[in-house]
């Protein structure tokens, strides 16, 4: 995926819903990624609407996404395959809706829509990564593609987990082709405690980056300016969130 990059993304608007969970805004159409809870603005009804789920747990996927169908007719779906299909087809029958167009997706997969493309990368836990380019801009979500540090757990699982990690990155960049993303959306889990920016701090390192924005918090907001206080070297880069339904 190359084009030539707008470097000011003015057309594109981004709103952080809850967790792991954005939506972009793009001139033609909404992305709403990883959605479970969180307040929804109101949205164009004529702007298409796409939902993708980048993974199986409970805190980036939930049935409630087809409710949006109701309000949002044709509204398509770009689901990581590690989601049961029976889990869709129940939530739908439940609705009493017309089944949606649902595009199935695994890393090395890539859909080419009228408004956007994306292309699934891999990820070191379950399911995709998303690489969305739109208008010449590229937009990074990260799903659970981190390195996964965790604290009293053997040195040699930690030190495979960095491996895949950074061999994922490679992928990543490898796609790039030198071409810089737009915007990236990355893990920065405090759970992990000491670890908790191992995995954002190495992706920056690897990867050229415009804007980086905080997920996967559990609503432990300070993480951001606690990174941006250890790591000043990226405060044109890096920018902390810190509230559900903030507008970046």
């Amino acid at each position: 995926m190359t084009t030539d990059v707008n470097e000011n993304r003015t057309d594109w608007k981004l709103r952080f819903i809850f967790h792991s969970s954005f939506l972009l805004e793009l001139p033609e159409a909404y992305l709403l990624f990883d959605y479970y809870q969180g307040e929804l603005p109101e949205l164009d009804p004529s702007k298409r609407l796409y939902v993708l789920a980048s993974h199986v747990h409970y805190d980036h996927f939930s049935p409630v996404v087809f409710q949006l169908i109701r309000k949002y007719p044709g509204t398509t779906y770009i689901l990581s395959d590690d989601i049961p299909e029976r889990v869709c087809e129940e939530a739908v029958a439940e609705l009493g809706i017309d089944p949606p167009e649902i595009l199935r997706i695994r890393p090395g997969i890539e859909y080419t829509l009228p408004e956007f493309r994306v292309e699934a990368f891999a990820s070191t836990d379950q399911g995709v990564s998303f690489l969305v380019e739109a208008g010449g801009g590229r937009f990074f979500h990260a799903g659970d593609l981190n390195d996964w540090c965790w604290q009293n757990v053997q040195r040699s699982r930690n030190e495979r987990m960095q491996e895949a990690y950074l061999a994922a990155l490679q992928e990543l960049k490898k796609e790039l082709q030198g071409e810089v993303l737009d915007v990236a959306i990355l893990p920065m889990d405090p759970v992990l405690g000491e670890g908790q920016f191992r995995g954002p701090l190495e992706f920056l390192e690897e990867i050229p980056v415009r804007s980086a924005y905080p997920m996967h918090m559990w609503e432990r907001y300070s993480v951001g300016d606690l990174f941006l206080k250890e790591h000043p070297e990226y405060e044109d880069v890096f920018h902390p969130i810190h509230h559900a339904g903030e507008d970046i």
